[in-house]
């Protein structure tokens, strides 16, 4: 098994990846949500933000390999991959001859299928990647690798932006404990000039304590152990769109939804008895949007008060890019319909709720594609998607479960509301683009989500054996 060669750049590789100080850090939910997100668009069982140490290669994040943490680097993947700039794909490691005889393709986990995207922070070589592993070939289509290389990015500017806060984090309890030192010495009387001098020294850190207080492009701030806030920087308040005047002397829940103050009241708490803690927490502006904040906060306890530092980045647009990608992995990407993905997640999800299902079958549809092509059956797809949604309440779902197979899912029905949706589209049927057989059944609390849709199933077969008649389509 040939190990790869080590990156031209390796010394000056290893010296960016040291200074984040991320090894052997604990799991965050940030990094977490990136690799299964990276699953969920690929459909892989296993996803890893893997860091390429000097001898090893360790998991910042893990999914679906629990239990381990690093492995040898000369048997790693991902030390191919960070020798490049582009995703590394390997769709069979057995017939390539790098890993055919590696470890971890003969035996557990036995990888078949790689796909790593470099965690680059600059134009040197990788410090790790982003991948995904599968226990059978398989190759990503061109959505799936655009969306694989995006997230490689997101993760270098995730560990970025960690490794800029905790460093402002630092440099703020420095100057905090200078502050404190000068407060104190003050009190003790002047008699020389040494004693002058140092006072001189400790304030001049108090001012560039202030300086870094009000010109840092970080979001800071100080709060009590209730949670009111003690002291803000501009850059906070700009976040916020706050004038500084309206938020010091407030509690924090005043810019929070009433859902969340339950989630802040448990943050303070774990605050005040670990001394740290780090999540995120989500801000009302004052234009109503909401703001996101990826804080990592510390007690401020060397004297009777203590009180939280606190520090953040406003990760809002990030946010919105992951909601995005989850999006996209349980949308059709033609129709715009829900995927079958969505449905695992509603099984999950609905188990206390009644759902009215109606499967829908084209009639025909594959003489639709041998005459007239592919594009126009893809129009047709995407027309009985329209009039489907046309048809249901915003809230209800339309699912293409594959080819010309659909299913609506009728949230919080009854049998009723079933017959009534059920018939609408029978009756409006001449508007839809192609003819189509329905079948119908409803799924009640307690009954799994698969045994509803075969009830559907089979109604949709009885449907149409007793039905004839050749299908109505206009070119």
């Amino acid at each position: 098994m040939p190990a790869a060669p080590l990156p031209p750049d390796e010394a000056q590789r290893l010296e960016r990846l040291h200074a984040l100080a991320v090894l052997d850090t604990a799991p965050e939910p940030l990094f977490d949500a990136i690799a299964r997100i990276a699953s969920m668009v690929t459909g892989t069982p296993m996803a890893l933000i893997s860091l390429v140490d000097r001898d090893r290669q360790w998991f910042k994040a893990n999914l679906g390999l629990e239990g381990m943490e690093e492995t040898p680097r000369d048997i790693a993947f991902c030390s191919h991959a960070i020798r490049g700039n582009d995703l590394l794909e390997v769709g069979d490691a057995v017939l390539d001859e790098r890993f055919a005889d590696n470890p971890l393709v003969e035996d557990a986990p036995n990888v078949r299928f790689y796909a790593g995207m470099p965690i680059a922070l600059d134009e040197g070589s990788g410090i790790g990647t982003l991948c995904v592993l599968d226990h059978v070939p398989r190759e990503l289509d061109p959505r799936q690798r655009e969306i694989l290389t995006l997230l490689g990015r997101i993760t270098g500017l995730a560990l970025t932006q960690r490794a800029d806060a905790l460093d402002r984090s630092a440099s703020l309890a420095r100057e905090v404990a200078m502050e404190r030192g000068l407060r104190h010495t003050q009190t003790r009387a002047q008699a020389n000039e040494e004693l002058r001098r140092v006072i001189g020294s400790l304030e001049n850190s108090e001012r560039r304590f202030r300086q870094l207080f009000h010109y840092s492009l970080g979001l800071i701030c100080t709060h009590d152990l209730d949670g009111t806030l003690l002291s803000v920087n501009p850059a906070a308040a700009r976040s916020l769109g706050y004038p500084l005047a309206e938020l010091l002397g407030r509690p924090m829940t005043d810019f929070m939804r009433e859902e969340n103050h339950a989630s802040f009241a448990a943050y303070l708490e774990r605050i005040a008895t670990r001394g740290t803690d780090s999540g995120r927490l989500e801000l009302r502006a004052a234009n109503g949007d909401l703001r996101i904040w990826a804080y990592h906060n510390v007690i401020d306890d060397d004297d009777d008060d203590r009180y939280v530092l606190g520090h953040a980045q406003d990760i809002t647009e990030q946010s919105r890019q992951e909601r995005q990608l989850r999006e996209w992995s349980v949308r059709d990407p033609l129709t715009h319909c829900f995927n079958r993905r969505y449905l695992a997640q509603l099984e999950e999800t609905a188990g206390g709720e009644t759902l009215g299902l109606i499967a829908v079958d084209l009639d025909h549809f594959k003489a639709v594609n041998d005459t007239y092509g592919h594009q126009r059956g893809d129009e047709v797809l995407v027309g009985v998607a329209t009039f489907l949604h046309d048809r249901v309440r915003s809230h209800d779902a339309v699912v293409r479960l594959g080819g010309d197979e659909f299913l609506v899912v009728l949230r919080e029905a009854d049998g009723a509301m079933l017959k009534q949706v059920g018939d609408r589209l029978r009756d409006d049927a001449a508007a839809a683009p192609i003819a189509f057989t329905l079948g119908t059944a409803f799924k009640r609390i307690g009954m799994s989500l698969d045994e509803a849709l075969a009830t559907a199933d089979g109604e949709l077969y009885k449907a149409r054996s007793h039905r004839a008649g050749q299908p109505r389509f206009q070119p």
